[in-house]
């Protein structure tokens, strides 16, 4: 599985230290793919972007505009703005696990023997 992302930042030098950090995330079970990455504020183009391609907008130091905001809440497309790059990595990485499928493990927990069947006249059975 992969985490499709679409990245908006204040500035470019935050834009590539922020892509290139969120690159670095990727493992053999899960993926991070950018899908878009730009300087500026969060555009309704940049919301329909991520409604096509099922990604999740990260915006740092910017906001989204009016209409941005109106046509996520419509297509149901999360927007997460950060101001703090370190908070971008940890949200990734959680999301990232969630996209994980679940180890199943098989715990005993103990063991039963059945000794004795006994018959009541309401035709039920204990054991």
């Amino acid at each position: 599985p992969h985490l499709n992302l679409v990245v908006k930042c204040d500035v470019q030098g935050s834009l590539e230290a922020l892509c290139a950090a969120l690159e670095k995330l990727s493992t053999n079970e899960v993926g991070v793919s950018i899908v878009h990455r730009g300087v500026g504020r969060i555009a309704e183009s940049d919301v329909m972007l991520a409604s096509t391609s099922n990604a999740v907008i990260i915006g740092f130091n910017v906001r989204p505009d009016n209409n941005a905001k109106r046509v996520a809440e419509l297509d149901g497309v999360q927007i997460r703005i950060y101001n703090v790059i370190y908070d971008v990595i940890d949200e990734v990485k959680m999301a990232m696990g969630g996209l994980l499928k679940p180890v199943l493990r098989e715990e005993t927990l103990g063991e039963v023997e059945i000794r004795k069947i006994f018959k009541i006249p309401i035709s039920e059975t204990i054991k």
